[in-house]
């Protein structure tokens, strides 16, 4: 049985019209703090500049001007801005330093707003609120960012349709891996159609989870939790996370699992069924969340690789289907990531097996991968991909 692995990264989601990461950068230095506001529970909701901010007493009013103000002291400092490089630059500060001048910076806000929140803490909350931030401007030419369950029919998918085409008889010859580092939940929606005709695993699972989510009224619905198992024809791995993952907390404990939501779920009413200790059970939420888990920066996000319960178990899942696929299809990867770059290099046959990239315009740096790899580049959208293409 054949086994083909494929690598999509931003570049394959243009087509549906999520933003390039140009165009998330602009929207980001574009922002002002009278564009959200930030609930008392930590979620980060946009409004209109005009609309009051609802939690406008809190410390919390003037944390979200401290982000705003930190990315044009960034731009400042650096002449430009890349959001995964400005992930990196407040990930890497040593906040307990004093003198420096990110501690000038943190200071002289603190005199000007009148808080007394330290350079830790700042740094806490600014994560929380830029990674909100991120997910909220990650959407859809149509402003999704979940979808309906809906079944998407032959002979079209506008966009998509040559990658679908040749998806499919991939899929017949054998196993099919599709690794992301896409955050978005798009691809999900492939699996309703008639190319995939839902033969598909994402290492989640709804049947016998105790995980569940909670709806208006009180109501609880069953999540998926992470169990690992790949079983279908066509297998999805998120390697960056995903806007729909959430760590799962015990207070004890720390993470327990990764569970995915569903629309409408509350992101502070995520639940476990526990034993009550008198032969029933009962519900324990958990503690921490109000916002995804996924990676961010150009260096924070591969520290992340090796953590447990999740991304240890996706990377690893990665190089072992590298190495047993006999084909290597690239869709939209800007070819930057050198960790990813690695483990191509390190577990997939490229002196073997054919190694295809597909992106309308090459880059310097996809070219000299190609080059390494012994590439073939095919200048296309995932729309107009042919079969033959990827031989």
């Amino acid at each position: 049985m054949k086994e083909t692995s494929i690598l999509l990264g931003a570049g394959f989601s243009v087509n549906k019209g999520y933003p390039t990461a140009n165009q998330l950068n602009n929207k980001l230095t574009e922002l002002t703090a009278e564009d959200f506001w930030v609930a008392s529970e930590g979620t980060v909701l946009l409004k209109e500049k005009t609309e009051k901010d609802p939690n406008w007493f809190s410390s919390d009013s003037k944390h979200k001007i401290f982000v705003v103000n930190l990315i044009k002291y960034y731009r400042e400092k650096t002449g430009g801005f890349n959001y995964e490089e400005f992930f990196d630059f407040y990930n890497n500060v040593k906040p307990e330093e004093k003198g420096t001048e990110f501690d000038d910076f943190c200071e002289n806000f603190r005199k000007e707003y009148h808080l007394d929140t330290n350079n830790l803490n700042l740094i806490s909350k600014t994560n929380n609120i830029f990674n909100q931030l991120i997910s909220k401007f990650i959407v859809d030419g149509d402003g999704n960012k979940f979808y309906e369950s809906i079944h998407y029919s032959k002979p079209i998918y506008p966009g998509y349709t040559g990658f679908l085409n040749c998806i499919e008889n991939w899929g017949k010859e054998g196993i099919t891996h599709i690794h992301t580092l896409n955050h978005d939940i798009f691809f999900e929606t492939l699996s309703n159609s008639d190319w995939i005709q839902g033969q598909f695993s994402d290492g989640f699972n709804e049947l016998g989870s105790k995980y569940y989510g909670g709806i208006k009224g009180n109501v609880k619905v069953r999540l998926s939790y992470f169990t690992n198992v790949y079983k279908d024809t066509f297998r999805l791995y998120k390697l960056h996370g995903s806007f729909d993952q959430f760590p799962f907390h015990l207070q004890d404990s720390g993470i327990d699992t990764y569970v995915k939501i569903k629309l409408g779920i509350g992101t502070t009413e995520l639940y476990k069924e526990v034993d009550d200790g008198q032969g029933g059970y009962k519900y324990v939420n958990d503690w921490v969340n109000y916002h995804p888990d996924f990676l961010s920066g150009t260096t924070s996000k591969i520290l992340r690789y090796g953590e447990p319960y999740y991304y240890d178990k996706v990377f690893a899942n990665f190089k072992k289907n590298l190495s047993l696929s006999n084909k290597l299809i690239i869709v939209g990867y800007g070819c930057g990531d050198s960790e990813i770059n690695k483990m191509i290099e390190s577990n997939f046959d490229f002196k073997k097996y054919p190694v295809v990239i597909v992106d309308p315009y090459p880059t310097k740096q996809i070219e000299l991968f190609a080059k390494k790899f012994n590439a073939k580049i095919i200048e296309k959208t995932p729309n107009n991909l042919e079969l033959n293409d990827c031989e």
